[in-house]
C-alpha cells in the first residue's frame, strides 16, 4: 500500500512540473495606454481589460484575448444579431412559399387557370355592383317624377329619405367598384409573379436534376467495357 501510495506521488510531480512550466511558459503581450508595448507573465490588475496577446515560450501567439465591448459596440453588435436574425427568418419565409407555390401548382399554364379564375370571380363582383347601380337609378328616376308631380306641394319626408339613402348606396357601390378594380390588378400582379418565380424554381429544379443525372453517368462512362 505504501509503495502504491509513492507511485501515485512520484507520477503526480511530473504532471505538476509541467503545468508549472507551461505557465511560466505563457508570455502575456500588451499595450498600454501611452503606446508602449509590454510583455509580462501576467496582465496587471489594472489593465486586465485591455486587449493582449498570449505568447508560448518561442514567442508565437498561441491566444488573442479581446477587450470587453463598450455600450456602443455592445449595442452595435446585437443590432446586428437582430438583422441576421431578421434576414434568416425571411430566408425561411421566402423558402416556404416556393416549396408551397410548387406543391400548388404543377405547370404555369395552372396558375394562369387559376388567375383567370380569381380575375372572373372579381369581374363579376364588379358587373353586379354596376347592375345593383343601374336599379338604384331606374328608382331614383321613379321618385324625382313622382316628386316633380307634387308641383308645389310639400315633398313627403319619406321621399326625401328615399332619395338621400339611394345616393349614400350609388356612392358606397361606386367606392366597392374602385376597390374591386384595385384588388384586380393587384391579384393580376400576384399571380404573374407566381408564374415567373414559378418558371424560375422549375428551370433550376431541372438544371440540378440534370447536373446529378450526368454526375452519375460519368463514372459508368469512364469504364472500359467488358472482354
Amino acid at each position: 500500500m505504501k509503495f502504491r501510495s509513492l507511485a501515485v506521488a512520484a507520477l503526480a510531480v511530473p504532471v505538476a512540473l509541467a503545468c508549472a512550466t507551461r505557465a511560466l511558459a505563457e508570455t502575456y503581450k500588451w499595450t498600454d495606454d501611452k503606446g508602449v508595448v509590454h510583455y509580462t507573465d501576467k496582465m496587471p490588475a489594472e489593465d486586465v481589460n485591455k486587449a493582449a496577446t498570449v505568447l508560448d515560450k518561442q514567442a508565437r501567439p498561441i491566444k488573442h484575448i479581446d477587450p470587453p465591448l463598450t455600450p456602443e459596440q455592445r449595442a452595435a453588435r446585437d443590432a446586428e444579431d437582430k438583422r441576421r436574425q431578421a434576414a434568416a427568418k425571411s430566408q425561411e419565409e421566402a423558402e416556404r412559399q416556393d416549396r408551397a407555390l410548387m406543391q400548388s401548382f404543377s405547370s404555369a399554364e395552372e396558375i394562369e387557370l387559376s388567375k383567370s379564375r380569381a380575375l372572373a370571380t372579381i369581374d363579376g363582383q364588379v358587373e353586379s355592383s354596376h347592375a345593383y347601380i343601374q336599379q338604384l337609378g331606374k328608382r331614383k328616376d321613379e321618385i324625382e317624377a313622382r316628386k316633380a308631380a307634387l308641383g308645389k306641394k310639400p315633398v313627403p319626408d319619406a321621399m326625401e329619405r328615399e332619395l338621400a339613402s339611394i345616393d349614400a348606396e350609388v356612392a358606397r357601390q361606386n367606392e366597392l367598384i374602385q376597390q374591386r378594380q384595385q384588388e384586380r390588378a393587384q391579384t393580376a400582379a400576384r399571380y404573374d409573379g407566381f408564374v415567373t418565380r414559378w418558371n424560375s424554381l422549375k428551370a433550376a429544379a431541372d438544371a440540378k436534376a440534370e447536373a446529378a443525372a450526368q454526375a452519375r453517368a460519368a463514372p459508368a462512362a469512364g469504364k472500359a467495357p467488358p472482354h
